[in-house]
């Protein structure tokens, strides 16, 4: 049986992120932590094991502070899809944020309008979620989603940008 690492540990509370057993009980405790953690979450954004930066990014669309955002906005570029995906959710998401910090949307909105056309069909739904949310405000980004709606090859992400602009 593995042992918890100690409550200021944060880094292997990080790392215990990696064992399925042990997932929920260190996200609950680094959330619970809140910004005592965010050193080691940001470290964990750069770990070899996708599972790991993935919930980090999850962990960020709770606690997300300035010193953060720069590396949420590189994971942007991460080479595992689903990394990419919870990413561009934590940067466009205002509604899940327990504290003040929100990024500007030109962090993330030129990235997700090239996801648009990624092969990933997943990555092409965070992408068209994502700038759903900025289409009030943001006429380039109602008109990419316009063509989305019309030319995308999977007729579920044609609806999904659809609603998004309320076509």
């Amino acid at each position: 049986m593995r042992r918890s690492p100690a409550p200021a540990d944060f880094n292997g509370w990080v790392a215990q992120l990696a064992i399925s057993s042990r997932r929920q009980h260190a996200k609950q405790h680094l959330l619970a932590s809140g910004s005592r953690a965010l050193p080691a979450l940001r470290r964990g954004l750069v770990h070899d094991q996708a599972i790991v930066r993935r919930q980090c990014v999850n962990i960020f669309d709770r606690l997300l502070d300035e010193d953060s955002l720069g590396v949420l906005v590189a994971a942007l570029n991460d080479s595992e899809p689903q990394v990419v995906g919870r990413a561009l959710h934590a940067l466009a998401c205002d509604r899940c944020k327990q504290g003040s910090c929100r990024a500007d949307e030109e962090t993330w909105v030129p990235r997700a309008l090239t996801l648009l056309h990624h092969p990933n069909p997943d990555l092409r739904a965070a992408a068209i979620d994502a700038l759903g949310k900025v289409t009030e405000r943001r006429p380039d980004v109602t008109a990419a989603l316009a063509i989305t709606s019309q030319t995308d090859n999977d007729r579920g992400l044609r609806g999904m940008a659809r609603r998004r602009i309320g076509a």
